[in-house]
């Protein structure tokens, strides 16, 4: 008795694996990565390049946090040491000062947002000031 064999396509349906049957090429989703960007007319993918620089689009999640820069108290000492002027003063401009460091010139500090006790001993004792 002669044996019927099947196509490996049809016997390879309703699987999930077909084993590289069937399967649509890149033809299908409108070529691979920037392919056909320009080929012919009325037929180009949204352009990549906004103002000069490639985008590839929205990554990540956007934070709900505000991150504030931070500077302390040793940084500014080190600004204050390159200047003449008896007193420094520092425009802190919405920075968030931090007391790490020592003040060894007396620093006018001003437009923080926030600064730690510690940096306001650090100011007070080294003969400066704090401002809002």
């Amino acid at each position: 008795m002669a044996i019927k064999h099947r196509r490996k396509s049809a016997k390879k349906l309703g699987h999930n694996d077909h084993s590289g049957l069937r399967r649509r090429g890149s033809g299908n989703r409108g070529g691979v990565g920037k392919a056909g960007h320009g080929k012919r007319m009325k037929q180009k993918k949204h352009s990549f390049i906004i103002d000069g620089k490639v985008d590839y689009g929205k990554h990540g999640f956007t934070s709900i946090h505000k991150k504030i820069e931070s500077i302390s108290i040793g940084m500014i000492s080190e600004i204050a040491e390159k200047s003449a002027s008896k007193k420094f003063e520092y425009d802190a401009k919405k920075k968030k000062v931090l007391g790490s460091g020592q003040a060894k010139k007396p620093i006018i500090i001003k437009n923080y947002s926030k600064i730690t006790q510690k940096a306001k001993d650090k100011v007070i004792k080294a003969g400066g000031e704090v401002k809002e």
